[in-house]
């Protein structure tokens, strides 16, 4: 049946042919060590219904992945292939060197899931404030002037739990690893085909990260997030969406930046409209909620690059592929229409405030919408944006016990106030009550009453009743708090309230 010719001089150094009774979707080639430059070339082809198809070159990107001091013990490889149902390969390495070491050929059946099944109709989850929309709708509206200088709301994201990751695979190197902020974004590509279906689109992430975990060695996959041809965007890397997770994708400069991976091969393919809609929305989401526009550049390990990079800026590497970096001007131009000049209440309290120069520093966590208002959390504090106000909150005690409870999601709902520092002590209102902490009482939520109001025009915390020393003691007859320096009841029958000081 012959095997691929190498037409550069490099020899063969490896040759095998396999049937997989119980066929695989997924193809690549892993060695030990690092071979850099001098990486082989890997040539495969596979059969399906009995037909082989045509030889074809699986990329080997040696600078893609982890730094060496973040995960040990990895493999060198080819990218995966999605190679569809495939139930035999063959596959040629070629090297013009010393050939690589302990070859390892990977054929992956990524398995099923219920998302499979319903991709054709559900493009993923709903983002804030609104509800999962169709492609064509989402694509229309990404390009529509309608948006442009709006809150940038997170797009729908297919989850991890919803394209079907076994946890199993992943981390087992660490737990998810953090960086201190958002600074920049790097875009990949797959490799692989691009003409799989939006059914496919699922399993051909289960196969990349299963490749990357099992085969490659990583903790697990390396990409924050992938887009598919469909504009349909897939939670990558475990962690936690919003947060900057330290992904495996661009070396040395995973900390502190987000790698989005455009699936498929784009070095002489041109993404598809709704892949580039699908990028545009993911991108402005994650740069806008941190503050930062399009244009600019960020410092990342030393090195300055635009906001939105190609992994080519970074590493000797074709990826993104030449058809998509071409494109990133484009992709910049458009993030920047989408955000246009909006500010939100809480940026511009920051911003009024130093921005990053304040004491609240960088953006940790980007802005939300949720619980009816909006909240940003930053290396310093947090920020909360409602009907109430735009207030902001430095790291106290206070801080910690709201946190504690549940933040805006609990009963205490949105701060209704800044928080204030009454002897040596911290207070503040929230819309369903107030929290109080001094290092003699300790913290103490009390919730909205007629204690409260009266504990209000008795001054509060800086009254002569001081902080409280318990919190809200509801009886069938009464309800008391408390303070240092006395106590407020009220009369569940005559709606009666007294002040006792002590």
């Amino acid at each position: 049946m012959g095997v691929a010719k190498k037409h550069d001089g490099g020899k063969l150094v490896a040759h095998l042919r396999a049937r997989l009774d119980d066929g695989f979707s997924v193809l690549g080639t892993t060695w030990a060590g690092n071979a850099g430059s001098d990486a082989p070339d890997v040539r495969a082809r596979t059969r399906t219904e009995g037909t082989w198809g045509r030889w074809s070159e699986l990329e080997v990107d040696y600078d893609e992945g982890p730094a060496p001091d973040e995960e040990v013990g990895t493999r060198q490889g080819s990218s995966p292939a999605w190679v569809g149902d495939a139930d035999a390969f063959d596959l040629a390495v070629y090297s013009s060197t010393e050939p690589p070491r302990d070859l390892r050929v990977e054929a992956i059946d990524p398995g099923t899931s219920r998302y499979d099944k319903t991709a054709a109709f559900s493009p993923g989850v709903s983002g804030e404030g609104g509800t999962a929309t169709t492609l064509a709708t989402r694509t229309l509206a990404t390009t529509t002037a309608g948006l442009a200088g709006t809150f940038p709301s997170m797009p729908d994201i297919v989850t991890r739990r919803q394209w079907g990751a076994d946890e199993r695979l992943g981390d087992t190197c660490y737990a998810p690893r953090f960086g201190k902020t958002f600074k920049m974004v790097f875009v990949h590509h797959t490799v692989g085909s691009n003409d799989y279906s939006r059914a496919e689109s699922a399993s051909i992430v289960r196969g990349i990260y299963a490749y990357h975990t099992q085969a490659r060695g990583w903790c697990d996959i390396g990409y924050n997030f992938l887009v598919d041809r469909y504009g349909t965007v897939y939670e990558g890397r475990a962690g936690g969406i919003r947060r900057s997770v330290r992904g495996a994708h661009a070396g040395d400069y995973n900390v502190n930046t987000t790698g989005i991976s455009l699936m498929g091969d784009f070095q002489t393919a041109a993404p598809t409209a709704a892949m580039k809609a699908g990028l545009v929305e993911l991108v402005a989401w994650r740069l806008g909620t941190a503050y930062h526009g399009a244009y600019r550049t960020a410092v990342v390990q030393g090195e300055r690059f635009a906001r939105i990079s190609g992994h080519r800026d970074a590493m000797a590497t074709a990826c993104p592929g030449q058809r998509v970096y071409d494109w990133l001007p484009r992709l910049r131009e458009r993030v920047a229409h989408r955000l246009g000049d909006y500010q939100s209440g809480i940026e511009r309290l920051w911003r009024s405030k130093g921005g990053t120069q304040s004491f609240f520093s960088h953006v940790r966590r980007g802005e939300r919408v949720v619980h009816g208002g909006h909240q940003t959390v930053f290396q310093q504090g947090r920020m909360f944006s409602s009907v109430a106000g735009v207030f902001g909150m430095r790291p106290t005690p206070l801080l910690n016990r709201y946190v504690r409870m549940g933040s805006t999601g609990s009963d205490m709902g949105y701060p209704a106030s800044g928080v204030r520092s009454p002897r040596n002590g911290y207070a503040a209102d929230f819309q369903g009550g107030a929290i109080f902490w001094s290092p003699a009482t300790g913290s103490h939520v009390l919730p909205r009453s007629a204690v409260l109001k009266t504990y209000r025009a008795e001054h509060g915390a800086f009254g002569p009743l001081g902080f409280p020393a318990t919190g809200l003691k509801e009886a069938t007859d009464s309800a008391t708090v408390r303070f240092q320096h006395g106590r407020i009841t009220f009369d569940r029958d005559t709606h009666r309230v007294t002040v006792t000081y002590e």
